[in-house]
């Protein structure tokens, strides 16, 4: 969390120990305690709840910052320690567990207006050995809040021991919480997550509207939008799922292991039995023989480019990064002062440049296979909206998908058209449409080397003060000028 305003950070504090005092009456909050893992609702509880406040002041007072306003505003350092406790001979009682919640908030680089910077190990090893001791054979969970987060060392702090359970939690960019924990108390750590189902429905929600333009096309992948929301997968494809059951025209489908939501055409919804849950082969073989609806067609080419165009962008992901794997490969040739070190790196840069070529020539084929689906895709919406009037009849356009399928069967060939590609298309793989985009491009971010052009061609033109050579007339040239008598 990078933000300075200091009552964002209070806020979060509160946030936290809020949560965590209504999960002491929730059955589903179970610690482990001298009985085992037990629901703190089976013991008699003790709950008291404090703050840094008279340190805040001291430390205010110590950095010359008498301001009432930002104390108002100020983190406290919220605690909140819960003793589980049971009746011993009917009279005593004895504690058989704890659970401590201790909010750590950068207070001096909020006081002084800097950017807080994430807690260290060093800094949650101080936290953790300030809690006061506990009674013998009472194991205590911790539950540590930073409202400026953790760095990643100190995430394996987070660890389950005989006596002890120490539990990070912290804010992400996201707007959200992360909560880490040992992984055999994975369904303690998920319920200390104070963020509500709702609130994280409506951040997926969100992005989901941010990323509309993208319905058309690559559609929105699950765990791209996971990564986004720092929101589980499993969650995710269901709001995926329920978004494109309540709005007609999407489906949430899996491909390539993965939900991906995307506009199913640009026409009205599909009304006809077995529409999207057509099997793939009978929606192959209506295509082919072109008897099936335009509903399914359109269904079965949108699904088609959607697959295609995932698979095209994750081409482009893995050449970005063979791309900045090269960039350090030319930084470590030009830093090695060694023959052999030289060399190793060269050999590196050849075997890299060979994988960037096959990457280009698989990004050409790719392309060509979603330009052909998008445009036989395109023809069809357009003759289910009537928005053409010089379309084909049926026969032409039943001929169209064969040949269009065709094209596509050939395409993915493999390495043999991969090969040929790169042997006719060399490593920059642009056709003529893409080096007029590229050239132009450059021309606009480079306007020095345009205006370059320009100038060298002034070079070679003839000088204005260079007296133009007479022109000489031929006899006949002379002849055909003059006008004939009438």
């Amino acid at each position: 969390m990078s933000s300075s305003d200091p009552l964002v950070h209070r806020q979060l504090e509160e946030q936290m120990v809020r949560h965590v005092e209504r999960l002491l009456s929730d059955d589903r909050l179970r610690i482990d305690t001298a009985d085992g893992r037990r629901p703190v609702q089976a013991f008699t509880l003790r709950v008291d709840r404090a703050d840094h406040a008279v340190e805040l002041k001291r430390l205010m007072s110590e950095m010359n910052v008498p301001d009432r306003e930002l104390q108002a505003k100020m983190p406290v350092g919220l605690k909140l320690d819960v003793s589980l406790t049971r009746k011993r001979l009917f009279f005593f009682k004895k504690t058989v567990g704890n659970l401590r919640v201790v909010c750590v908030s950068p207070a001096r680089a909020l006081l002084a207006g800097e950017t807080p910077k994430p807690m260290a190990t060093g800094e949650l090893h101080k936290v953790l050995s300030a809690l006061p001791q506990t009674s013998p054979g009472a194991p205590t969970t911790v539950l540590v809040v930073s409202t400026s987060g953790f760095t990643l060392e100190a995430h394996e702090v987070a660890e389950r021991r005989t006596d002890r359970t120490v539990v990070l939690a912290e804010p992400n960019e996201a707007g959200g919480w992360t909560v880490t924990g040992p992984a055999e108390t994975k369904a303690l750590t998920d319920l200390f997550d104070p963020e509500v189902e709702e609130e994280k429905r409506s951040r997926v929600l969100e992005q989901i509207e941010e990323g509309k333009m993208h319905l058309s096309g690559t559609g929105i992948a699950t765990d791209k939008l996971a990564a986004q929301t720092r929101l589980p997968v499993q969650f995710v494809e269901g709001e995926l799922k329920a978004y494109a059951k309540a709005n007609p025209g999407l489906v949430a489908r899996r491909l390539d292991g993965r939900v991906v939501l995307f506009r199913e055409g640009s026409g009205p919804p599909m009304l006809a039995a077995g529409g999207s849950s057509m099997p793939l082969i009978d929606r192959v073989k209506s295509l082919f023989a072109g008897k099936g609806e335009v509903e399914k067609k359109i269904a079965f080419l949108s699904e088609r480019r959607t697959a295609l165009s995932q698979q095209r962008e994750r081409s482009y992901e893995e050449m970005t990064g063979l791309e900045q794997q090269e960039a350090q490969l030319k930084r470590q040739f030009g830093e090695a002062t060694g023959t052999i070190t030289k060399k190793r790196v060269t050999s590196q840069m050849l075997q890299l440049r060979k994988d960037l070529e096959r990457r280009q020539q698989l990004l050409s084929v790719l392309n060509q296979q979603v330009d052909v689906v998008s445009t036989h895709l395109h023809n069809l919406e357009l003759v289910q909206q009537g928005q053409t009037a010089n379309l084909p009849d049926a026969e032409e356009m039943t001929a169209d998908a064969v040949k269009a399928e065709e094209m596509l069967a050939e395409l993915e060939a493999g390495s043999e058209l991969a090969a040929s590609i790169g042997q006719t298309g060399g490593i920059a793989g642009l056709n003529a449409e893409e080096q007029a985009l590229y050239e132009e491009l450059e021309r606009e971010t480079n306007p020095s080397k345009s205006a370059a052009g320009p100038a060298t061609a002034s070079k070679t033109a003839p000088k204005q003060d260079q007296p133009a050579r007479p022109q000489t007339i031929s006899p006949a040239s002379q002849r055909r000028g003059e006008a004939e008598p009438g």
